[in-house]
């Protein structure tokens, strides 16, 4: 019998880091109605409750019903398109598959679309969804990213598909150490050689994603833009383009025994932590440096999950003082 979804998150994260703790696990869309990840014991699917006025309902993603365990399920709505999308991965027989599957706005799920498979497993699954705009038609695009593993090896990977009228008009998979573009070489020191499995954090940017990932036994992060590119020939594609690959400086965040590092995007800022009995953070600031690192105890006033949703508002915080100085600055000039 498979463990609850939710907790399958919460505890993998607490014990491991492998999982991220903020996840798309429950949304409300504009119409009102709320979707969220079931976390019941006694089931084998990844069940969605959906909730409207005094409707109740519960929605099984399909592919799930059997007995093979899913995990790090996660939920993204297309407004345009009033479009319910859940991806998961699944693991058979120590071979892992991602997969994706949508609900239309007529209560019917698509046949599951299969993003990758054939990895002992995949970590850190990303799940965000854009739109691209042309004389033709408005396409929405899903991207992915995710870690590849197998054994010692780790490989930061990414999927774009994209959408017009319903229908996929194209499918792109990529190493992201390839988009990037750099050396794939990160220097590391004696107090990195217990980072683990290396964090990845992906946010929406206008019609692309930003995305931030490390390296094996270093706190250093290659940060990328991804943008769509539309090509046009006998069929329509969408291609997507690494633009403006950075590297980081080692972000100097020490870890506790067991605990892994995660990364998290907002508003365009980066911030990385980590979760074992202690919560601690760093964030990148807009010079391009690290913030000193800052801890909290965790305990059952101050969990995980909600000292990173609490870290999401002080970045979102921080941006808006950076904001507000920026005048005052420009006068003093």
């Amino acid at each position: 019998m498979k463990r609850p979804l939710n907790a399958v998150l919460l505890t993998t994260a607490l014990l491991a880091g492998a999982l991220p703790l903020f996840g798309a696990s429950s949304l409300l869309t504009p119409a009102g109605v709320r979707y969220a990840i079931v976390s019941d014991p006694d089931v084998s699917q990844v069940q969605i409750a959906r909730a409207e006025g005094e409707a109740r309902a519960t929605l099984v993603a399909p592919s799930t019903q059997d007995a093979a365990p899913e995990s790090q399920a996660q939920l993204a709505y297309d407004a345009a398109t009033d479009t319910l999308y859940a991806a998961w991965v699944r693991e058979v027989e120590g071979n892992a598959e991602i997969r994706f599957a949508s609900l239309n706005s007529v209560g019917q799920w698509s046949t599951p679309r299969m993003v990758a498979a054939g990895s002992a497993s995949y970590r850190n699954l990303q799940f965000v969804i854009s739109h691209a705009m042309d004389d033709v038609a408005t396409t929405t695009l899903v991207h992915l990213a995710w870690w590849s593993n197998d054994g010692a090896l780790r490989e930061p990977d990414y999927a774009m598909f994209a959408y017009e009228q319903g229908d996929l008009v194209s499918a792109q998979v990529a190493n992201l150490n390839d988009m990037a573009g750099l050396n794939n070489s990160v220097q590391t020191t004696a107090y990195e050689i217990n980072v683990g499995q290396p964090p990845l954090a992906m946010a929406r940017a206008a019609d692309g994603v930003d995305i931030a990932f490390g390296a094996l036994d270093s706190t250093t992060l290659t940060r990328l833009n991804v943008t769509p590119r539309k090509v046009i020939g006998d069929v329509r594609i969408w291609k997507p383009l690494g633009r403006n690959a950075t590297r980081t400086p080692r972000s100097g965040l020490t870890l506790a025994e067991g605990a892994g590092v995660q990364g998290i995007i907002v508003e365009g800022r980066l911030a990385l932590y980590s979760v074992s009995d202690d919560f601690r953070f760093v964030v990148l600031r807009s010079d391009g440096t690290w913030s000193e690192m800052h801890s909290v105890r965790v305990d059952d006033d101050n969990t995980g999950e909600d000292l990173v949703r609490d870290l999401r508002h002080t970045v979102q915080e921080l941006l808006a003082e950076e904001a507000a100085a920026e005048p005052a600055a420009a006068a003093e000039k």
